[in-house]
């Protein structure tokens, strides 16, 4: 594909300098002409792209995906950045954490996100709607058309629609992060109070806030936020993998 060819078909604009960029999330998939037809027909401006593929090429197409990942490389790269996110398509939460770590990062900078599930392994999708409904970014497919019971290119562009999650108290999320900053687990109430709080000696302030505390933790564990396992005594705390995409994002 020539230059111009490639301006004909991207919706492409040159960000003014400290403008933000629209950055498109992009998991490929065994049908890159399907891939390239979605970012024409989306009309959505775009300035860099994220290129989500497998970690293991001996995943089941995985040769075959990393080959349609270069071509759609070149034809991309032309005008747009480019970069590449691996990840294990297999873990549905490993990898919306991978995806969360870009969105992430380009929220950081100022910028856009979209992504683009269009021809992502069913699991990768799933990941894919994890992401975007904690980071709050749109989620856009192509819905492919069929002549003769046989796929031809694109009906028409989607957005689907992320309804939002529950509203995470703040103190949640100090205990969401203070966690998260322990390496993602902690060994007792008791230590996950001093963190937040300090020591406290004074026996009835300690036991207002150890069952304040117990209280946040049974909510963050029934939403599936945190774990918690009795070892002895104590009762050790860790975030699960939804708790540490959670914990990125905040």
């Amino acid at each position: 594909m020539n230059l111009l060819s490639v301006e004909n078909f991207i919706n492409f604009s040159i960000p003014l300098k400290n403008m933000s960029k629209v950055v498109h999330i992009l998991p490929v998939g065994m049908n890159k002409e399907l891939i390239i037809e979605s970012i024409k027909r989306g009309g959505y401006p775009i300035q860099k792209v994220y290129l989500v593929l497998p970690s293991d090429s001996s995943f089941s197409g995985g040769e075959e995906i990393l080959r349609n990942a270069e071509e759609i490389e070149k034809t991309l790269s032309v005008l747009v950045e480019v970069e590449k996110i691996y990840v294990n398509v297999l873990d549905v939460y490993g990898s919306a954490l991978e995806i969360l770590k870009a969105i992430k990062k380009e929220y950081n900078e100022g910028n856009e996100v979209l992504i683009n599930a269009t021809d992502s392994a069913r699991t990768l999708t799933i990941s894919c709607y994890v992401a975007a409904q904690i980071s709050g970014s749109r989620l856009y497919i192509a819905l492919p058309k069929y002549v003769e019971g046989k796929e031809a290119g694109v009906e028409r562009i989607v957005e689907i629609p992320i309804p939002p999650l529950k509203k995470i108290t703040d103190d949640k999320v100090d205990i969401i992060k203070v966690i998260e900053s322990q390496g993602g687990e902690v060994e007792s109430i008791n230590k996950l109070i001093e963190l937040i709080e300090g020591k406290i000696t004074d026996q009835k302030k300690y036991m207002a806030q150890r069952a304040r505390m117990s209280y946040h933790l049974k909510g963050l564990e029934e939403d599936g936020i945190v774990e918690m396992k009795r070892e002895g005594k104590n009762v050790r705390i860790r975030l699960t993998e939804l708790g540490r995409a959670y914990a990125l994002m905040h």
